[in-house]
C-alpha cells in the first residue's frame, strides 16, 4: 500500500466486534427478505396478467382470489364434516371476490360477462341454500 501524507489514509479499517457483525447482518436480513418478496410478488401480478390469446385473453393465471377459493374448495372437499362449512364459505368469499374483480377490472368484455355470470351463479346457489 503506497504512502500518503494523510495520516488517516494509512491507518487499517476498524475492526467489528462480533455483536457489531450480528447487528448488521440481523439488520440486512429483512431488506434481502423485503426484496425477495417484493420481487416474488411483483413477478406474480406479472404472471396473473398473462392472458391467451394475447389480443383478447380468455384464459389467464389464476389470481390470488382464485388460488385461495380453489384451496379452501379441495380442503372442503377432505376435511371433517363439522369443519367443513368454514372451508366452504371461505371458497365462496373468495370467488366473490375473484368474480368481483373481473366484474370490475376484467381485461375485456368477455372478462366481465364471466364475472357478472359468476356472480348471477353464486346468489343463486346461496338463495337455493338458504331456500332448503
Amino acid at each position: 500500500m503506497p504512502m500518503t501524507l494523510d495520516p488517516l489514509a494509512n491507518e487499517p479499517p476498524p475492526v467489528l466486534s462480533a455483536a457489531a457483525v450480528s447487528a448488521t447482518s440481523a439488520t440486512a436480513a429483512p431488506d434481502k427478505n423485503q426484496g425477495l418478496l417484493s420481487t416474488g410478488f411483483a413477478q406474480f401480478k406479472r404472471l396473473t396478467q398473462i392472458g391467451l390469446p394475447r389480443r383478447f385473453p380468455i384464459v389467464q393465471f389464476p389470481n390470488a382470489p382464485l388460488i385461495l377459493a380453489f384451496l379452501a374448495g379441495v380442503l372442503a372437499t377432505h376435511i371433517h364434516v363439522a369443519t367443513r362449512s368454514y372451508a366452504t364459505a371461505a371458497s365462496y368469499l373468495a370467488m366473490t371476490v375473484w368474480a368481483y374483480e373481473e366484474l370490475a377490472r376484467g381485461v375485456n368484455w368477455f372478462r366481465r360477462l364471466l364475472g357478472l355470470a359468476y356472480i348471477i351463479i353464486l346468489i343463486t346457489r346461496v338463495a337455493h341454500g338458504l331456500q332448503g
